[in-house]
């Protein structure tokens, strides 16, 4: 099965991705605390999310996510669907953040999140221990600047990158 991973290592085709176990270490407070929370409502049955690989299913999904992450790479993955730990819904968890910020308890949508409900246009994240990459997807920046541009309507000769020094 194809799906696809974000990344901020460097793998070549044939490689196999393992987890790296340091996704919550780059997360702010209120991020973090999803991530508490989703670990609270956490079935024993099911893994740790910071203990597994997340790919996701659909390639315009994982787009949307990783144009955000700045020095990542997006690959093509191959997993065996024997191997699939969880499926969730990604949009879950995005809920799940806005209830952190307007201060409501988001307990159901943590439980709704490990019984994979999924939402009417779900952003399906799967959970395995290794994926295999099949391709890399390549000129990263300026793929990452066309899906900016279109996303704020624009085009991308309108874009102007400001670098640090």
């Amino acid at each position: 099965m194809y799906t696809f991973r974000i990344d901020k290592r460097d793998f070549t085709v044939g490689d196999k991705i393992l987890p790296q176990n340091v996704y919550q270490n780059r997360l702010d407070a209120k991020r973090r605390l999803v991530e508490d929370i989703l670990e609270q409502f956490r079935p024993e049955n099911k893994p740790a999310r910071n203990s597994i690989l997340m790919v996701f299913e659909l390639l315009n999904d994982a787009k949307e996510l990783w144009w955000k992450i700045s020095d990542s790479k997006l690959y093509k993955t191959e997993i065996l669907e024997t191997e699939i730990l969880h499926i969730g819904d990604y949009n879950k968890v995005e809920e799940l953040y806005k209830c952190i910020l307007e201060g409501r308890n988001g307990d159901l949508i943590a439980q709704e999140y490990w019984n994979s409900i999924l939402t009417e246009n779900p952003i399906i994240e799967i959970f395995v221990n290794q994926a295999t990459v099949s391709e890399v997807f390549s000129n990263p920046v300026q793929e990452r600047h066309s899906i900016l541009a279109k996303k704020i309507g624009t085009s991308i000769s309108d874009i102007q990158i400001i670098e640090d020094d």
